[in-house]
């Protein structure tokens, strides 16, 4: 029986020719068991007249468009697992694409091995410089407690698997989940994923290329937002929760102290893009006290007071163990490098 691959793909705008590109990465995937629906959901009004958009469609893959009211990337993909008709989903970022042969590579693989997920290596891309990311160096089945240390890799930034792309679901693992938490604006890929990791039975990885992100400068990730610590902290409380209902008490304990890792991570970004931002529209003595305030968070305040040094590269272990100590001045030091080092000082604040 031939499998129907559903791929979402959520729209904020795009310019057709990004989404076509994106879309012609679907068109080339191809096999003799499966078939692809583009599910491509615009997050409010589209940025071009979207008539074209029916002809993408050959006869290996069907398109299905609608609109939503702009609601947030989140609002998009759960509208698209609304509409999707396959037994499986993957999610694809409009400006980013599938690797060839993908949708083949990773459903050969669940089928065979009977997974409810299975994620494939990435590119990670940058205008001319690109870095791919094997999470292993062969293929394998996580199952047991072996899914359990996998789901605890997911809360481990530096593993850099905790993305909602990337991956192909079986359909009904996203249905029992009730798809994206659409309270979330930042890390709702990682919530999302580790809800979704958690419940699968299998999980599985293919040593092969799947997808290619292509990184923006001016990413929401990178972006000054003056709401960007509460945006944050949301994100780590969403997962705190589903981890504290968790059983049994050892797992769930494993999984919070990887959490500490987690939060700590997303403190780091938060230094360098929020306290220490050139364009924050404040002087020292405000900068100062919102670094306290910052570090005086419980989400934040408790890693940093269980962290001892180690798990990280050295910069970012001297920048944590500096905000673990409220030294202010190292922080800023470690702060200007990096922005100096990427050339990130024309960034703009925005309440946006």
């Amino acid at each position: 029986m031939s499998e129907l691959v559903s791929i979402i793909i959520p729209v904020y705008q795009t310019p057709i020719q990004t989404l076509h590109d994106c879309v012609k990465s679907l068109q080339q995937q191809r096999g003799d068991d499966f078939r692809v629906e583009a599910v491509i959901v615009f997050d409010g009004k589209p940025a071009f007249d979207t008539t074209s958009i029916l002809t993408w469609a050959t006869a290996s893959m069907n398109v299905h468009a609608e609109i939503i009211e702009h609601a947030g990337v989140s609002a998009a993909r759960n509208a698209g697992l609304r509409s999707a008709s396959g037994q499986w989903a993957m999610f694809v970022d409009a400006d980013d694409a599938l690797a060839e042969n993908a949708v083949e590579n990773l459903l050969k693989f669940a089928l065979q091995r009977q997974c409810d997920i299975v994620m494939g290596a990435y590119r990670s891309v940058l205008g001319a410089d690109a870095e791919t990311h094997h999470y292993l160096n062969e293929n394998k089945v996580f199952e047991g407690s072996e899914c359990d240390k996998f789901c605890e890799d997911m809360l481990r930034p530096q593993r850099g698997i905790a993305l909602a792309w990337g991956k192909l679901y079986r359909m009904s693992v996203l249905r029992s989940i009730q798809g994206f938490n659409e309270s979330l604006s930042l890390g709702e890929d990682a919530e999302f994923a580790f809800r979704a990791c958690v419940v699968a039975r299998r999980i599985g990885y293919v040593d092969a290329m799947a997808y290619e992100y292509r990184r923006n400068a001016q990413s929401a990730v990178r972006t000054f937002r003056t709401d960007y610590v509460r945006r944050t902290v949301k994100g780590i409380e969403a997962l705190q929760d589903t981890v504290r209902q968790m059983e049994p008490a050892d797992t769930r304990e494993a999984y919070m102290q990887c959490l500490d890792d987690y939060a700590l991570f997303h403190l780091t970004i938060i230094m360098i893009n929020y306290l220490f931002n050139p364009q924050a529209p404040w002087g020292r003595k405000e900068r100062k006290t919102r670094y306290r305030q910052t570090l005086n968070l419980p989400v934040f305040q408790e890693p940093l007071l269980r962290y001892r040094g180690g798990r990280f590269p050295i910069t970012r272990r001297v920048a944590l163990l500096s905000m673990k100590w409220h030294r202010y001045d190292i922080s800023a030091a470690i702060a200007w490098a990096r922005h100096r080092q990427f050339g990130d000082g024309t960034i703009k604040p925005t309440n946006e």
